[in-house]
């Protein structure tokens, strides 16, 4: 008998001593480093203005750059100037100087200019290659259009010998509003079909003289912008007592984008504080035709990420009582979101503010940051939360959680102290190394925090979930994820099984066959001829971590009969079995690879 087949239901391990189920756990691991931040300390280490953040890559030279606007903290008219970090090899160096003072208006400095602006987005408006910068102005009265209104950076390019030319504000590309607006918020997306992404500005009604209401500006094709609000919207879609953030994204998988936006404040001929999603009309596109509103609490900040990796858009939602999550489950008969409960987290302290979807450990299951600061109103004294997304099936239920222990505070690496006052945070991969990296604005500056998880340049995930596991006695299904390569000759794969009961021995089995058969306590995803990686240093334990990982060899030893090593075009399907509470046996979910 080949020694590494595996012998179901049980397995001749010896079994480590029983440990308890564990409520919370260490899943990714951050350092600060704010040598990474060069510049003017004022402006960024030491900044206390109120801080909002944009990213991409605006000389597409492959590293992420980052814009920051400034403005005086809440609801006030104090500017400030912005910045521009582009990333130099990992480096975040303050090039607003070289980069961010083109202007076409006389006596401006662009970027340098004091300006108060709530908000920040990147795109491409008139798709030429090149991510421009939109702001998003609030408070600027009795002052000239080019300080009240929002303003467009379009990038310029590179000339003839490759050099980048950096952004040149150009003030026609807005329309006029008259009377000076106070946007709160902006979202981008194309809503006609045509293309070319069109803008939305979320209002906020300071006062009975300005009340413009929400506005959509439609694209024309060159990216300047027309005012086309009350020709495609109804006013209840328009309507925002405090529009604090919008997001244009389709919500219900129609191949039209929807508008999704939450009001902080009740208004006239509104229904109060809600976060709604106006509808586009797939068999008219631009043209607006159906209102939801699927939460009435007091929400501050909304945004739009998949949480349960069904390819659908969920929302999470900051709110100054509990913060909230709602899965979409699919549509109703006239085509809108069938929402979930507004699931709550394990921790809270009160008002929220920007929020953000993203994946910190690289295990495809996003997670959500949500930052403190209330816009309108004084207090550092709260703090940011970083949410685990501990998974679960696929389209089904996931729980947010925020871990805790031995003084870090979601996770490892942070404490509360380096979370309180957190105004925005900007996620991405500062360092090309395959993980996302944060940069976090506070109250009292910035700060810069490294992600451990991928340090060998490139490495990431692999692979395609399936199946589902069974819960164990942590009280959650065990997770498998594959980081590294699909390529063979890389030789480059590793396993990790996480939300593992602590301190049980388990292995990594695979199969050429995918399966769905109830084993013991638990649910077996891959069938046909199993092979189990138990060669010596293989089988290994769960610790106190509840978790372990293993590289595993393509090239020779392939613990299957018969197949000597991995070749290109293969695909093999691997699951972990685990012992738990009870000397029971139980499983992870399963991972597809196809190698090339």
């Amino acid at each position: 008998m080949n020694p590494h087949r595996i012998l179901l239901p049980g397995l001749a391990l010896a079994l480590a001593p029983l440990g308890l189920a564990q409520n919370d756990i260490s899943w990714v691991t951050f350092h600060q480093d704010d040598t990474l931040l060069s510049g003017d300390s004022g402006t960024l280490l030491n900044d206390q203005q109120e801080k909002d953040y944009a990213w991409g890559d605006l000389d597409n030279d492959g590293w992420t750059d980052l814009v920051i606007v400034r403005k005086q903290p809440y609801t006030t008219a104090g500017r400030y100037p912005n910045v521009l970090l582009m990333n130099e090899g990992g480096t975040l160096t303050d090039r607003t100087a070289q980069y961010a003072t083109a202007t076409d208006v006389p006596g401006d400095q662009g970027f340098f200019t004091p300006t108060n602006d709530r908000d920040v987005i990147l795109g491409d408006v008139n798709l030429d290659g090149w991510l421009d910068v939109i702001t998003c102005t609030t408070i600027t009265p009795n002052e000239p259009k080019s300080l009240s209104h929002p303003r467009i950076y379009m990038n310029l390019g590179q000339d003839s010998s490759g050099q980048w030319l950096g952004l040149e504000y150009q003030e026609s590309r807005i329309p006029d509003f008259g009377t000076y607006p106070n946007f709160c918020g902006v979202g981008i997306g194309d809503v006609t079909g045509d293309g070319y992404p069109d803008l939305y500005f979320a209002h906020y009604h300071q006062s009975a003289v300005v009340d413009l209401n929400d506005r959509l500006l439609i694209n024309d094709g060159t990216g300047s912008f027309s005012d086309q609000s009350s020709t495609r919207m109804t006013p209840q879609m328009l309507d925002s007592s405090f529009g604090v953030s919008a997001v244009i994204a389709d919500m219900n998988g129609d191949g039209v984008a929807d508008i999704v936006k939450d009001t902080a404040l009740g208004s006239t001929g509104a229904s109060g504080p809600k976060m709604s999603i106006s509808y586009n009309n797939p068999a008219n596109p631009g043209m607006f035709n159906q209102f939801q509103e699927p939460y009435l609490g007091a929400p501050y900040h909304t945004n739009v990420g998949d949480l349960n990796q069904d390819g659908k858009p969920d929302v999470v939602i900051a709110d100054d009582g509990s913060d909230r999550y709602m899965l979409n489950q699919g549509n109703d008969p006239f085509g809108r979101v069938i929402w979930s409960s507004a699931y709550t987290y394990n921790t809270d302290d009160g008002f929220g503010s920007n929020n953000l979807v993203a994946d910190l450990d690289g295990d495809n299951w996003n997670d959500v940051l949500i930052c403190d600061v209330d816009v309108d109103i004084p207090s550092c004294s709260r703090r940011l939360h970083i949410y685990h997304n501990r998974g679960g099936t696929v389209g089904g239920f996931v729980t947010l959680h925020e871990e805790s222990g031995g003084g870090d505070r979601g996770i490892t690496g942070m404490s509360t102290s380096d979370m309180t006052g957190t105004h925005d945070v900007a996620v991405f991969d500062l360092d090309n190394d395959g993980d996302n990296d944060m940069v976090i604005g506070r109250c009292s500056g910035t700060d810069l925090w490294i992600n451990d998880t991928f340090t060998g340049g490139g490495s990431g995930p692999i692979g395609t979930p399936f199946c589902s596991a069974n819960a164990n006695s942590t009280g959650f299904p065990g997770l498998i994820q594959a980081d590294g390569s699909t390529s063979v000759g890389a030789d480059n794969v590793t396993l990790t099984a996480s939300l593992l009961p602590q301190s049980q021995f388990g292995l990594f089995i695979v199969s050429a066959t995918q399966a769905n058969i109830p084993v013991s306590q638990g649910n077996l995803c891959v069938g046909g001829q199993i092979g189990r990686f138990s060669a010596p240093g293989q089988i290994k334990n769960s610790g106190s971590a509840g978790s372990f990982s293993l590289s595993i060899p393509l090239g020779s030893n392939w613990p299957v009969t018969g197949v000597s090593a991995v070749q290109a075009g293969d695909t093999w399907h691997f699951s972990t079995w685990f012992r738990d509470v009870g000397a029971v046996s139980n499983f992870t979910n399963g991972v597809s690879i196809t190698f090339q």
